[in-house]
């Protein structure tokens, strides 16, 4: 309990690793784009980080900060198994731990207005969300959505009886007031209930004549009733039925009703369901300013199948209300969904579809920070939204680059392609993370990592100190700022007095500059816009390279006792 609020706590809940920002570097051999342009439509921006995904994520934030629209997480669900590209078996609070540090940057990333979507099984489930409340704030849970992944036929019907067919998906706001979706549907199946036929709907109101739809689906067979039907259609009779009943009704949607119980209808309402209790066989019209008419027939409202009907890739289908529980995506045949295997990893683009048409637009930018096989990124794509996948694991180059070429090229036509038309197009930029600033060197000193040069040691200090890096192409000491009239010049030079009275004199009184330098021999106190310091001393001061032999890098985590081998594994992906 804390500030009288509840609060989860575990083993080594208040150590937090203290991150050396990092350089995202491009490969350009490893970037891809089409060949030629689809149309204006196409995305060329998507990145994908070859990297851990914290020191990813700390490197997105200096330039995406609150600018990215949705986020869906797939992370490894701690489920005590060795799987071919993870493995699964972290202790309860390392897990813990590892995603708090993670979840953190993501909220710093999420645009106001955006949305995260965390897929996870019962083994952390609800420990997970009580840590999240205390990142996103407890009323800012949207939803938490059940999703049928499996069925009883499959291995997992050996389980401890209730059987386990089911995963779940934490769908959490930054800020719940604006989170401002429209409502989503689903195709539903006709049903009876919608059985009824208004044979007249061009006349008034009051002159509309309703008919039983299956009495409409006898006479056009020559029957007389359910009876003769039954014996001409043999046992399958009601579901012939049924199919005939759904062709006429959804030729004939806007005169196909339900007679339906209004729930606590005002007043005037009312005093028309009375009416209309004593004038039978009478449709009486209620009209309202700005909305539909409520029609009312023998104390019952009429509902419109008209009104459920919405496209569906193309295809005019009866809907529902999208709700939290999802038993409609099918998880079978995923092996080689996207043209690649990912044994007990792989989620169907569908899901991924149905995600993002909830949480974003077309050119929002979508975030998967445990990419797996890259799933997340080929939807984002195929349905035009820019994309941002960060994946650890060597499958970023055997599953994910291929992946996303086929996508580009156009021939990837599984998933989702055929339901978005997609044809091909687009790009994305292949980065790394840049290597850490700092290496010991054979006496034991830290120096500046040989896989420096000038221009990235530069840009790299400048989201240590929270500078903008835009170097100048005239200036040589501006090399990035953090307001307009306070700079930064990064150099691995010794300079001496009379050269930081130089630059002293050039940045005059009313500019700051700070200066890191390897060393200086001059004293910089009656300089009154300088402040100067020394590079490697800085980084160290700044990262706490070497305590405790902690290099910065997530695979180390001596604080939490976590061996490399188990941290490592948890980056590489999608469970």
């Amino acid at each position: 309990m804390k500030n009288n609020k509840l609060e989860l706590t575990w083993i080594g809940k208040e150590k937090k690793p203290k991150l050396e920002p990092r350089v995202l570097i491009e490969d350009f051999e490893k970037s891809y784009y089409a060949e030629q342009r689809i149309s204006e439509k196409d995305i060329y921006d998507n990145m994908l980080i070859f990297g851990d995904n914290l020191l990813a994520l700390k490197a997105l934030d200096s330039k995406l900060h609150g600018g990215i629209k949705c986020v869906y997480i797939d992370p490894p669900f701690n489920t005590k198994q060795a799987f071919e590209h993870y493995d699964d078996n972290l202790e309860h609070s390392v897990w813990l731990s590892l995603m708090r540090d993670r979840i953190e940057l993501i909220y710093s990333l999420l645009a106001d207005d955006g949305i995260l979507f965390v897929h996870l099984n019962i083994e952390e489930l609800a420990y997970f969300q009580v840590m999240c409340d205390g990142i996103f704030g407890r009323d800012n849970l949207v939803q938490i959505i059940t999703v049928k992944s499996a069925s009883t036929a499959s291995f997992r019907s050996i389980n401890t009886c209730p059987v386990t067919v089911a995963e779940y998906i934490l769908m959490y706001s930054k800020k719940r007031e604006k989170y401002n979706r429209p409502m989503q549907y689903v195709p539903s199946q006709y049903t009876e209930d919608y059985g009824t036929y208004i044979i007249n709907r061009d006349q008034t109101v009051d002159k509309w004549k309703l008919q039983s739809i299956a009495e409409i689906v006898y006479n056009n067979h020559g029957f007389s009733d359910w009876k003769e039907a039954k014996k001409a259609w043999g046992i399958n009779w009601k579901h012939i039925r049924l199919l005939e009943m759904a062709d006429f009704s959804l030729k004939n949607a806007n005169s196909v009703v339900s007679l339906n119980t209004l729930q606590k209808p005002s007043k005037q309402i009312q005093e028309l369901i009375e009416l209309s209790f004593d004038n039978r066989g009478i449709v009486f019209e209620y009209k309202r300013d700005n909305k539909d008419s409520i029609y009312i027939y023998n104390g019952r409202t009429l509902a419109f199948l008209s009104s459920k009907i919405r496209e569906f890739n193309g295809i005019p289908q009866p809907s529902e209300v999208l709700t939290n529980i999802w038993n409609d995506i099918s998880y079978l045949s995923l092996g080689h969904e996207g043209g690649v295997d990912f044994k007990n990893g792989k989620k169907p683009e569908s899901l991924i579809k149905r995600i993002l048409e909830i949480a974003t637009d077309e050119g929002d930018i979508v975030l998967d920070s445990f990419a797996g096989s890259g799933t997340t990124g080929a939807v984002a794509h195929k349905m035009g939204r820019r994309w941002i996948m960060v994946e650890l694991g060597e499958h970023c180059h055997t599953h994910i680059i291929p992946r996303m070429k086929k996508v580009i090229d156009g021939t990837d036509q599984g998933g989702i392609s055929k339901d978005v038309n997609w044809k091909g197009g687009g790009g994305f930029r292949y980065y790394r993370l840049a290597p850490s600033l700092l290496e010991k060197d054979k006496w034991g000193n830290w120096v500046i990592s040989k896989d420096y040069n000038k221009e990235l040691l530069a840009e790299a200090i400048c989201k240590l100190e929270g500078f903008i890096y835009a170097p100048s192409e005239t200036i040589f000491w501006q090399q990035g700022y953090s307001t307009e009239s306070d700079y930064i010049y990064v150099t691995t030079q010794i300079l001496n007095e009379e050269q930081i009275r130089l630059i002293s004199e050039e940045v005059g009184e009313n500019r700051t500059l700070l200066i890191l330098c390897l060393a200086f021999t001059a004293d910089v106190s009656k300089f009154n816009n300088l402040t100067v310091k020394k590079i490697p001393k800085q980084i160290l001061n700044k990262c706490e390279y070497g305590k405790d032999d902690y290099s910065l890098n997530i695979r180390n985590l001596p604080l939490m006792e976590q061996p490399e081998k188990q941290s490592n594994i948890f980056e590489e992906g999608e469970i």
